[in-house]
């Protein structure tokens, strides 16, 4: 049983229908009905979200949510709801072997919209040090292929982590084969970097429009800087021919330093994923707000931060029914503050910042039914430094 909404007065951003404005945003049947200036409630709850920001339910592209069979794996609604996030992506926890335990164990019992990519390991990653192609004959093109086809409202893509540490004495066979997979079903690749075992333009050369690098900023070597700290003349055409770069926070896959000399010649990301796992959810990573506040504080503009958590990664996994807020689609609604004050962020090299803006997550919406909303807090003279919060 829906109860009909109508969110009033709020600043709406949604890249998606080229928003952001006042507006309102009315809510029928777990569906947006219409956005538009002083829409009439009729028989609507009306929710007042004056001078709080609306946004399209937030997309996190890189996580690891197989709590039942991975020891990386987080309940997922237990991260996302209280973030805003309402379409949660699992990047390669799962494989063939174990498709139908991610359907039925995680996929379906979640409250939050749960998609993911199937790692071309037959392994998947039932712990973060398994090395899951280090040996070729744990890759099955073809069988990762068929169950990714068979299972496309699930399955989205390919995952392959590319680290040395992961591939052995492979180089990038691994991500060849991977995009052979994904090559049979019309779907993209996302590709782990960091620590790789060749420069990171060996690896775009191997990848199509729409395939994506994840950890972009990571501070090791074979990044994207060169000894000048400008992105590298390879890195920058692979992108101009449609390859996506996705955050992929992570727990030692994000510097400050890296991400600020990027920012500074322009390179922003196209998507902004936290890789949250057991081990760094309590830091540095905590949640999807969280890392975009660093993405914002760091100067890539609001407009575009909302597009790398909705439309942009909705793309990348080829759907049409999630990030954004236009007319006919399920409601799908992230509400958020964006507090001033001072507050603490910290990446995976122990640099700690102190920065005047952070996103907290008001209320959320998924499929029309308020999931989340936010206690009221008491308000304070000043805004001590404090850690990003998160929420369980």
């Amino acid at each position: 049983m829906y109860t009909d909404l109508l969110l009033k007065g709020g600043i709406v951003v949604d890249p998606a229908q080229a928003i952001h404005r006042a507006a309102d945003v009315l809510i029928h049947a777990g569906r947006i009905t219409a956005i538009g200036t002083d829409l009439p409630a009729h028989d609507a709850t009306v929710v007042d979200v004056k001078n709080h920001h609306v946004f399209p339910g937030l997309i996190d592209l890189h996580t690891h949510i197989c709590w039942s069979f991975s020891e990386l794996g987080l309940v997922p609604d237990d991260i996302c709801l209280p973030s805003g996030v309402t379409t949660v992506v699992d990047a390669g926890t799962s494989s063939w072997p174990t498709m139908i335990a991610f359907r039925k164990h995680i996929a379906e019992p979640a409250v939050t919209r749960v998609i993911g990519f199937s790692n071309i390991s037959s392994l998947g990653i039932p712990a973060g040090s398994t090395a899951e192609v280090s040996n070729l004959h744990d890759i099955n093109v073809d069988k990762t292929a068929a169950s990714v086809a068979a299972n496309r409202d699930l399955m989205v893509g390919v995952k392959v982590r590319q680290g040395i540490y992961f591939v052995g004495n492979n180089g990038v066979e691994p991500t060849r084969l991977a995009v052979k997979a994904a090559e049979q079903i019309g779907v993209p690749v996302m590709v782990h970097v960091g620590k790789t075992p060749c420069p990171l333009s060996v690896i775009m050369d191997l990848l199509r429009p729409g395939d994506i690098i994840t950890h972009t900023y990571h501070g090791h070597d074979n990044g994207i800087l060169d000894d000048h700290r400008a992105v590298w003349p390879e890195v920058i055409e692979g992108r101009k021919r449609g390859i996506l770069m996705d955050v992929g926070h992570g727990g030692g896959s994000f510097k400050f330093d890296v991400a600020q000399a990027a920012f500074e010649r322009g390179f922003f990301p196209d998507a902004i994923s936290t890789d949250v796992y057991t081990a760094n959810v309590n830091g540095p990573v905590f949640d999807l707000p969280t890392t975009m506040s660093k993405m914002l504080n760091l100067g890539m503009p609001l407009y575009d931060v909302i597009a790398s958590t909705t439309c942009i990664p909705a793309k990348a996994a080829g759907r049409t029914d999630i990030g954004t807020l236009s007319p006919g689609i399920p409601a799908d609604v992230a509400v958020f503050d964006i507090e001033e004050g001072e507050f603490s962020f910290r990446d995976c090299h122990g640099d700690v910042r102190i920065m005047p803006r952070r996103f907290s997550c008001v209320m959320t919406i998924r499929n029309g039914k308020v999931v989340y909303k936010r206690e009221k807090k008491k308000k304070s003279k000043r805004s001590p430094v404090t850690p990003p919060h998160f929420f369980l």
